[in-house]
């Protein structure tokens, strides 16, 4: 299952983007261990939209992208997109969640998410996935431009009723 998943999830991100369609993978049933202490079940994100953006605070291209994301987490959060930092592959002293906080980033945090990775088939940072209210990842993408009209256009396509 988790190398499928992965197969599907390379697909999209080559095309870079994919139309929400029947074909579109779902997103397996997750739980984020989060920097508050709290967790956070995918299955009860289901009925929203939601970006799981996979970084780590060495990575220099998760900096370059996260403004972008902060800004399209800005905009539709009243619309009820979330966005959920998911920290990977981390140094042992590192602290994501404060990392985020110092940018200026209003992203939760979910961190020691290495297994999630592995079973989404994520293999380097940043890598983003944006799910749709009913689970289903139409985007997934490895870019780092904070830019890319695709993120926007894609986000504004969650969000619509």
């Amino acid at each position: 299952m988790k190398y499928l998943f992965a197969l599907i999830l390379v697909s999209m991100s080559l095309l870079s983007f994919a139309a929400e369609t029947e074909q579109s993978p779902k997103l397996p049933m997750l739980t984020f261990n989060m920097a508050d202490g709290s967790q956070i079940k995918t299955q009860d994100l289901l009925g929203k939209p939601f970006i799981l953006h996979f970084w780590a605070t060495w990575c220099p291209y998760c900096k370059k992208l996260q403004p972008g994301l902060d800004k399209i987490h800005l905009k539709y959060q009243s619309q009820g997109l979330q966005v959920i930092a998911v920290s990977f592959r981390e140094d042992e002293d590192s602290n994501p969640a404060q990392s985020l906080l110092s940018r200026g980033h209003h992203f939760q945090t979910a961190i020691n998410a290495d297994d999630s990775a592995e079973l989404l088939g994520v293999r380097g940072t940043p890598t983003t996935l944006f799910i749709n209210k009913l689970g289903k990842v139409v985007l997934a993408t490895t870019t780092s431009d904070p830019q890319d009209p695709i993120l926007y256009k894609t986000a504004a396509k969650l969000v619509k009723p």
